[in-house]
C-alpha cells in the first residue's frame, strides 16, 4: 500500500491527531537521546507545546505533513524552510519526523522521505542526535540511497549534519564517503 502525505493545515482532525502524537514523539527523543541534553525532560515544554505546534500550521516557511499508509494516520513530517539571514546554508531541513511504532519497519519512513526530498527539489540539511543510534543509522541509509552517496556529514556539540542537494542538478553536489 503506497505512503500518501496529506498537509494538515487542511484539516482540523489531522492538526489534532499531530497534537496527540507529539507527546509520544517528545517522549522518544528525550529517552534516545538523554544522555545529550538536547531535548528537554518531559513537562517542561507543557506551557509552550500548543504555542510551538501551532507555528507549525501558522508559518509560511514550515511545511507540516500527514503520514498516511491504507487510509490511516501513521506519522507527521515537518520540513522547514530556514531563515535566510545572517546566512541560508540550506533551502529545507527536515525538522521532525515521526512515524507510529505499528508503522515501523514497513518502509514508512523511507517512502515518506523519498516524496518529500521529490517534493522539495535543493539544498537539503538533516540533523540528529549523535546518541539517537536509530536515527542516525536511518538518515544515513535514506540520504545515501537517494544521493547515490553525494552527501556531506559533519558533527558538531553533540548534533551530527547532513548536507545534500535533490532534485534537477543534484549530482555534482557534495562529496562521498
Amino acid at each position: 500500500m503506497p505512503i500518501t502525505l496529506r498537509d494538515p493545515r487542511d484539516s482540523a482532525e489531522d492538526r489534532a491527531w499531530i497534537r496527540a502524537v507529539y507527546r509520544t514523539y517528545l517522549s522518544e527523543l528525550y529517552v534516545s537521546a538523554s544522555r545529550s541534553g538536547i531535548f528537554p525532560a518531559l513537562g517542561e515544554w507543557d506551557a509552550r507545546e500548543n504555542e510551538f505546534l501551532a507555528s507549525w500550521f501558522s508559518d509560511p516557511t514550515a511545511h507540516p505533513f500527514v503520514i498516511v499508509k491504507a487510509g490511516e494516520r501513521v506519522g507527521f513530517a515537518l520540513v522547514s524552510q530556514p531563515p535566510s539571514f545572517p546566512r541560508r546554508d540550506a533551502d529545507y531541513r527536515m525538522s521532525e519526523l515521526f512515524v507510529i511504532e505499528e508503522a515501523r519497519r514497513l518502509g514508512v519512513a523511507s517512502s515518506t522521505v523519498d516524496l518529500l526530498f521529490a517534493r522539495f527539489a535543493g539544498e537539503w540539511e538533516v540533523l540528529e542526535d549523535e546518541h539517537n543510534r536509530p536515527a542516525l543509522a536511518f538518515w544515513r541509509a535514506a540520504i545515501r540511497r537517494h544521493t547515490r552517496g553525494r552527501f556531506q556529514e559533519f558533527r558538531n556539540a553533540g548534533e551530527v549534519r547532513h548536507r545534500f542537494r535533490t532534485g534537477p542538478g543534484a549530482e555534482p553536489g557534495g562529496h562521498r564517503l
